[in-house]
């Protein structure tokens, strides 16, 4: 799943390949594309701005136009130059929007729809969205304040939960937790503050490196079996939370 880093830079591509640009067409050429029928409303707009929230992109084309994406598991932006080779099949993408000598193009993801502003602030996805922990100190801190206060809830569970705190998914609260030191199975109650704290001030640091390098760590990251990078122990994994999405840690020197 794209995690808060990789929604930041994809909105850094589309903003640099519009530009000024003007959109000269737009379809839908997968036949599930939820754009199917109002793709075309796009033409001749130009992007105003683009905005992240957490794992949600927003694209603004006008005071009345945006465009919401949430690229769930394996939806993605891309920008193709002519004669550039696609990825994936033209068939499957669920957007093509066409600048002249640039086409962005989007594939899959459970959220694809064009909206007025006003839907946006009733969606109620949008407004449980928690401190996104990419948005400087003040919101990492609020992010702290949230997780810390569930304390019968694992730690881990707790750093993927988008009500606490928006961006995090599977390879930063693997990764934050095993350079923290800190369990991830723990309860968050077990823990002190500081520690609490340091974590997500890990996770948002490493993040926002990844925005700027498009480089994440992988420490122990689908290194399930091999050896820990710091005490040489056997790294484990499993299925944490309602998601059972699976986390990484060494259980000899996160205990």
């Amino acid at each position: 799943m794209a995690e808060g880093d990789s929604i930041v830079r994809m909105a850094r591509r589309i903003e640099a390949a519009f530009g000024e640009r003007e959109i000269l067409g737009a379809e839908a050429p997968n036949p599930r594309s939820p754009l199917v029928r109002t793709a075309s409303r796009l033409v001749g707009h130009r992007l105003a701005r683009t905005e992240t929230r957490g794992k949600h992109l927003l694209l603004h084309f006008s005071p009345e136009l945006v465009l919401h994406a949430h690229m769930g598991m394996n939806g993605g932006w891309y920008v193709y130059g002519p004669g550039q080779r696609w990825r994936r099949p033209r068939r499957s993408a669920w957007l093509v929007i066409d600048l002249g000598d640039l086409e962005v193009v989007e594939f899959g993801g459970p959220t694809l729809r064009l909206v007025r502003p006003v839907e946006l602030s009733r969606d109620p996805r949008l407004a449980r969205l928690g401190p996104d922990i990419l948005g400087g100190p003040e919101e990492v801190a609020k992010a702290c304040a949230n997780v810390a206060a569930v304390g019968t809830v694992e730690l881990g569970e707790a750093l993927l939960n988008q009500r606490l705190v928006a961006g995090i998914g599977n390879i930063f609260k693997s990764e934050a937790c095993f350079e923290a030191g800190i369990d991830p199975w723990g309860a968050v109650g077990a823990f002190e503050r500081g520690q609490i704290d340091r974590v997500l001030g890990i996770a948002a640091d490493q993040m926002a490196r990844g925005v700027e390098t498009g480089r994440r760590p992988g420490r122990v990251y689908r290194k399930s079996g091999g050896p820990c990078p710091r005490c040489g122990g056997r790294i484990s994994s499993r299925g944490q939370g309602d998601d059972n999405r699976t986390t990484y840690w060494c259980p000899a020197c996160q205990s």
